[in-house]
């Protein structure tokens, strides 16, 4: 979903906006830990409480989008299978894998589990594509990876933290790690130094909520994974609820809502601000998870949840850097080629006013 710095708008009421949409977003993602958390203790199995937000969410964002924004979905058919790769991992296995997550573990460990994806992106990028990380990126990593011990062996009884919990996460960290490199920006640039075939963000959140929705629901219907669903209330805050109340939270707040608002705060901010603000949803799901189901972390475990913060950051801040010094490098040999030409224009406009205003002429 990132888009380059320089493609973000500018001017103090658009950072201003963007700000607030990204607040939003963070805050509306940062609900949907404890909402599904609440279904899946009042009957719902982690499957179900999947599918029943990317489903409902898939519609409340397709159908407006097919109305007046066709030509968004259009752009589907320059990446297809980028498309299907987003909503393979970006979407079906985040969403499927964090909330098998938080039927072993508490909301924010589970949360802060899943953000070690920067980490794996920079693995990902050092081995398969040979990219050396700055220093400052290196250092963000191991203070990350740091404070990620410190929140899985924090708890009050220690190591006796659920595994199996943990290895949920980690896959969950593995699918938005896929996430980031899906949705980012194309390498290929055109004369305007603009990424090319590229799919709309909202087109691409759209295919990708529809493609998770369909494997979900299909990974359910043949038995691979249990889909189980109930219409016993369900526990908020210390009082019972519907249980649409919070199927229809987590659908539209935490995954339309949060979506949209999401792409917005990009474009007005772009990726580096945009993702900064974004640390809000691990804030937001711990405190939500406190008061609405009264999960909280030790001391320890804060203190971790702060050290690994820290160390994403600094992970962002290097990744961001040197993503920039790579757009320039790639957008300069088409400046050049366009210089050269305006050159040669402008040297051949020359050489004909030369000889129009020759004596010979």
């Amino acid at each position: 979903m990132s888009r380059a710095d320089g493609a973000s708008r500018t001017g103090p009421g658009s950072v201003t906006s963007g700000v607030a949409l990204a607040v939003v977003s963070a805050v509306s993602f940062g609900m949907s830990g404890p909402l599904a958390s609440a279904l899946i203790d009042a009957g719902w199995s982690s499957t179900a409480a999947t599918l029943l937000r990317l489903g409902v969410g898939a519609m409340v964002l397709v159908i407006p989008t097919a109305i007046i924004g066709r030509h968004r979905l259009a752009t589907i058919a320059r990446a297809p299978w980028s498309v299907l790769a987003y909503g393979v991992m970006g979407v079906a296995m985040v969403q499927l894998c964090f909330f098998h997550a938080v039927e072993h573990l508490d909301v924010a460990v589970a949360l802060l589990i899943e953000y070690s994806a920067p980490v794996l992106v920079l693995v990902y990028r050092r081995v398969v594509g040979g990219h050396r990380a700055e220093r400052v990126t290196l250092l963000g990593a191991a203070i990350a990876i740091t404070g990620l011990v410190t929140v899985v062996v924090g708890g009050a009884e220690g190591w006796s933290i659920d595994p199996i919990g943990v290895a949920w996460a980690a896959a969950a960290a593995v699918g938005l790690a896929g996430y980031f490199l899906i949705a980012g920006p194309s390498a290929r640039v055109d004369e305007d130094g603009r990424p090319r075939g590229d799919v709309d963000p909202v087109a691409l959140t759209c295919g990708g909520l529809v493609v998770g929705a369909v494997l979900v629901a299909v990974a359910g219907a043949v038995g691979l994974l249990p889909m189980t669903a109930s219409n016993a209330d369900v526990t908020l805050a210390g009082g019972d609820l519907p249980w649409w109340t919070a199927a229809v939270a987590v659908a539209v707040i935490s995954t339309a809502i949060a979506y949209v608002t999401g792409i917005a705060a990009v474009r007005h901010l772009g990726p580096t601000l945009a993702s900064f603000v974004a640390l809000m949803e691990v804030v937001t799901s711990a405190t939500a998870s406190w008061i609405l189901v009264g999960q909280s972390m030790s001391p320890a475990q804060m203190a971790g949840a702060v050290v690994m913060l820290g160390g994403i950051v600094a992970v962002r801040l290097g990744t961001d850097r040197d993503e920039t010094a790579r757009t320039a490098q790639a957008v300069k040999p088409v400046a050049d080629r366009r210089t050269s030409h305006a050159k040669r224009a402008l040297s051949q406009s020359d050489r004909r006013n030369s000889y129009s205003t020759s004596p010979r002429s």
